[in-house]
């Protein structure tokens, strides 16, 4: 029997989830003789409206490529394209076709999805760990069609064909119907003229992009583009999903129904995790899914039950409810978010997260974001109406709520502004709950508003900053910092082609906080603070004039500096300018406070005038140089080149006296490391113009491969004082500094600090880099007193990665410091109390595979000076293609506890995460978790 060829002539309408033919009222149907030579039959309806009248023609030239011939049976499908040529002549000597080929099995039983093994390696990088294979669309003509498939001809083949004079035509044997991208095809076709209907049987396989549906049986009605498929599958190739039903009706909207239906997103031979339901809606317009009744199931047992559910089927969003998350917790009880999400518009959305806490009550959140082509930002807040929780909570009885806005504005190509505000109803509110919304600090809350306008050109750049700072403090005995209200600043950068640089700023700043800023004390002043065992901090005004000031703070600074340099050196002479000025109120305080004085009533130790607009004005010059060598070296059998860069930095600044009377809004002392050494101030912020007359001197040395990748780096240096440093934050340590008395009364860790001011030379500060391999590294840096021949800082840190699966990392830290007084439960301190204060800690983390998809996971963090663990925890996981689970146990202490009181936690934790759904509950892992340094990066690897 010959293969034939069917070309329908008009552009008629696809009817199809996947693309099918709808009625005509004519067509052409290309019969190849086994001669070789074509003719044509062209058919019309009768005269009576039944049956058809055929007659053959000569075949016109087409226009347009017709599709390919099958060369395989009926029950497989090629993955690979083949030419016409080479199908027409393997159709060339043909058969019959018998029933055993119309109605073989069922075609595609992995639904195109192919092992690991066999993909590319293209494709291998795009599939996520731990997966066995994809599903991958197999090539076939139109697959990569643009534009509206209804505009593209229709083409069709079979190997037999009957007509009838009823009006019914039947194909047999590779039925193959193509339009634009979208394909059918099956092993029979029946089309009815008169009822506008048509059957396909046998191997029934439906496409288009990211899509397939196969069945044994489909009924479609030609006019309203209704279609039925009996027993049938489907798959989404990018969602890597897929699933099965008892009938997929594809509506005349093209929504796609399935009944008795179930939804996974693990491999064919897995059935780890399904979503199962009496009605499924699958909308590929809206990348989601809708399920009625639905039940999840992990391995085949029912673990959860919701009347409706959301979910995705590619990564498009659409109205709905999203995954819950369901937890448990000793303070909050059972916990369940149930997320729902509003596509209002393709440039803006909302979510609400309604959650339920068995021992707080109920709290809403909810955001809405928004995007323009000028600005994007979100808004967002949460309510808690009255905290049922008591032990241990501070807001007992009370409302709890905060808000937040996060707003970007382009106004122009070189001016924008910013606003992030974010407000609580108290300190401990993000300790309590969380959040699901994107919030950019939790420590301090900002509270700003900032305009910036970047102008210039190539060779000088300017920006012109406005801006209204504000801070909510979240910390339970720390300081309120001041606010910013508002702050205008100017600066810009000149350069010159031939080294010649020109800087300055201009910054101008007024500061102001609430009288109550002071952190005093912890207490348990209320009957229900003593009942449920909480502490309560206590804050105040300072205690002098210039710790409460308020006012104007101007800061001017202006510097030159000229760059010589030569391949194998460079010289770097600078000098600039700096001044501040203030315009002060609130000096109604007569007394000042050293950090010893036991009565705080310390009067005026410097006989100051409380000037309200203090000033200082220094230069600073500076010049900063290195050398640059190189050469080729050996390490074992590789070959580096290696340097040798030796820096020095001079810098010179006279003392400026009056500065105690200046305030410290925002300034305070750098911490020393490396990098500090080719510093020219010691302070930052701009209350305070250090003095300084030093030279530092440091030398780097670096093994770099010849692909440019460094191996191996080490850095060491040491700064040399030709005066003692004059001028501190605290203007009492610069009487104690200046005094010529042996009896001033400081402590220990104030004699330490003084000291260094005093000392001839810094510590001596290092760094090491060492790449032992792309996947090991070993980072340390040490800080070593070298005038009292003692450890200041020190840590290391190495980190093993070598792959997705494996992860570990170990560091340990040590900071000399003087012994700390001792605190009581309310956390203030007990005078004559003692304990060691340095700060000594080690820390292992890990995550590493013990069996096939089982990994073990876990961190230990221990006080060694204190000689308790801060954290252990340990667990298993074990990750699939389609879902993770973990089982963690885990003991903490929280870290703004006191170190005398703070108490022990102890918790299981189980996690299930259904990958495409989410997480079924034990989302809470996620935020221990992430202690471990890696895992961030690794679950980012796991969304692939």
């Amino acid at each position: 029997m010959a293969v034939k060829k069917l070309q329908f002539t008009n552009n008629l309408h696809w009817l199809l989830t996947t693309g099918l033919l709808a009625g005509s009222t004519s067509f052409s149907y290309a019969a190849t003789q086994q001669t070789g030579q074509e003719s044509e039959w062209h058919c019309l309806p009768g005269p009576n409206g039944q049956g058809w009248d055929c007659n053959t023609q000569s075949k016109q030239p087409s226009a347009v490529k017709r599709a390919p011939l099958p060369v395989k049976q009926a029950n497989t499908v090629d993955t690979t394209p083949t030419t016409v040529a080479n199908q027409e002549a393997a159709a060339g000597s043909s058969s019959p076709v018998s029933e055993e080929e119309v109605f073989g099995p069922l075609a595609l039983p992995q639904l195109d999805w192919v092992k690991l093994d066999q993909l590319t390696e293209e494709q291998r990088q795009k599939v996520a760990p731990h997966c066995s294979g994809a599903y991958i669309e197999p090539y076939r003509l139109g697959m990569d069609y643009q534009g509206n498939p209804a505009d593209a001809p229709i083409y069709a083949e079979a190997q037999d064909s009957e007509y009838d004079q009823d009006g019914t035509a039947k194909f047999k044997g590779n039925v193959l119907i193509r339009q634009g991208y979208r394909q059918l095809q099956s092993n029979q076709a029946t089309l009815y003229q008169n009822t506008d209907t048509a059957e396909f049987k046998g191997n029934v396989i439906l496409r288009e992009p990211n899509l397939l549906l196969v069945g044994q049986q489909a009924a479609v009605n030609l006019q309203s583009g209704r279609m039925d498929v009996k027993d049938a599958r489907y798959a989404f190739h990018k969602n890597h999903s897929r699933g099965e039903a008892t009938t997929i009706t594809r509506r005349e909207d093209e929504l796609v129904v399935l009944e008795s239906a179930n939804y996974t997103t693990c491999p064919p031979d897995s059935n780890a995790w399904t979503l199962s339901g009496n009605d499924i809606t699958l909308n590929k317009f809206t990348g989601f899914g809708t399920a009625k009744h639905a039940t999840i199931r992990v391995a085949g047992i029912p673990v959860f039950y919701t009347p409706y559910i959301y979910f995705p089927i590619d990564d498009r969003r659409q109205s709905g409810f999203l995954a819950p998350t369901i937890g448990s917790s000793g303070d909050n009880g059972f916990d369940i978010t149930t997320p729902y999400y509003f596509n209002l518009a393709p440039n803006y959305d909302a979510t609400l997260y309604p959650r339920y806490m068995a021992e707080r009550g109920f709290l809403l959140e909810g955001e809405f974001r928004y995007l323009t082509p000028d600005s994007s930002g979100e808004v967002g807040g949460a309510y808690l109406g009255s905290d049922d929780l008591k032990k241990g909570n501070r807001q007992a009885g009370e409302d709890r709520w905060y808000a937040n806005w996060i707003h970007e504005q382009r106004l122009t190509k070189r001016w924008h502004f910013d606003i992030d505000y974010t407000k609580a109803s108290d300190k401990d509110y993000f300790r309590d709950f969380g959040t699901s919304l994107e919030v950019s600090s939790q420590d301090n809350l900002n509270q700003t508003f900032k305009t910036v306008y970047n102008g210039g050109d190539g060779n000088h750049s300017w920006t012109f900053t406005t801006a209204v700072q504000k801070y909510q403090n979240m910390s339970h005995d720390r300081d309120d910092s001041y606010e910013k209200v508002p702050q205008f600043e100017f600066k810009g950068n000149l350069f010159t082609d031939s080294g010649f640089e020109v800087d300055y700023l201009a910054d101008a700043t007024y500061f102001t906080r609430d009288n109550d800023w002071k952190y005093l004390r912890k207490e348990r002043t209320r009957p229900e603070d003593i009942e449920n065992e909480v502490n309560r901090s206590v804050y105040g005004e300072g205690i002098n004039e210039f710790t409460n000031a308020e006012g104007t703070r101007l800061y001017a600074e202006t510097g030159v500096k000229y760059k010589f340099e030569w391949p194998y050196a460079f010289v770097t002479p600078g000098l600039k300018f700096k001044h501040v000025q203030y315009n002060l109120s609130n000096l109604d305080r007569e007394g000042f406070v050293g950090p010893n004085d036991p009565d705080h009533r310390r009067k005026n130790p410097f006989n100051l005038k409380y000037d309200t607009n203090p000033s200082t004005t220094t230069p600073v010059f500076t010049v900063d140089s290195g050398l640059f060598f190189e050469r080729k070296t050996l390490f074992g059998e590789a070959e580096f080149t290696q340097t040798l860069e030796p820096r020095a930095l001079y810098v010179y600044s006279p003392e400026r006296g009056d500065q105690e009377q200046n305030p410290i809004f925002d300034t305070s002392n750098n911490s020393f490391s490396y990098a500090q050494l080719w510093r020219d101030n010691r302070f930052s912020g701009y209350d305070r113009l250090g003095d300084a007359n030093q030279i530092a001197l440091g030398v780097t040395s670096r093994f770099i491969e010849d692909n440019g990748f460094e191996r191996f780096r080490v850095g060491t240096g040491q700064i040399f004082y030709f005066k003692d440093r004059d001028v501190q934050v605290n203007p009492y340590y610069s009487e104690v500094i200046n005094s010529e008395s042996n009896d001033v009364n400081i402590n220990e860790s104030t004699r330490r600090y003084l000291d260094n001011q005093k000392a001839s030379t810094s510590p001596l500060a290092s760094e090491l880099v060492w790449n032992i391999s792309t996947a090991l590294t070993l980072r340390q840096d040490w800080i070593y007193n070298t005038n009292e021949g003692r450890n200041e800082e020190f840590a290391t840190s190495l980190r093993y990665h070598p792959d997705y699966d494996r992860l570990l990392n170990f560091s340990y830290r040590f900071r000399d410091q003087v012994d700390r007084t001792r605190k009581n439960e309310q956390g203030n301190a007990i005078p004559g109390q003692f304990a060691d204060g340095d700060i000594e800690q080690a820390d292992l983390s890990f995550i590493w595979p013990v069996a096939s998809n089982w990994s073990a996971l876990g961190r230990w963090n221990y006080d060694v000076t204190n000689s308790r663990r801060l954290e252990a925890m340990f667990g298993a996981e074990y990750d699939s293609c389609c879902y993770k689970i973990r089982f963690i146990g885990r003991q903490w202490i929280d870290g703004d506890d006191d170190i005398d009181n703070a108490e022990t936690d102890n918790g299981v934790f189980v996690q299930f995460v259904m990958k495409g759904l989410g997480n079924l509950f034990g989302s809470k892992v996620e935020g221990f978790l992430e202690g471990i340094d890696g895992y961030q990066e690794r679950e980012e690897r796991n969304k692939l």
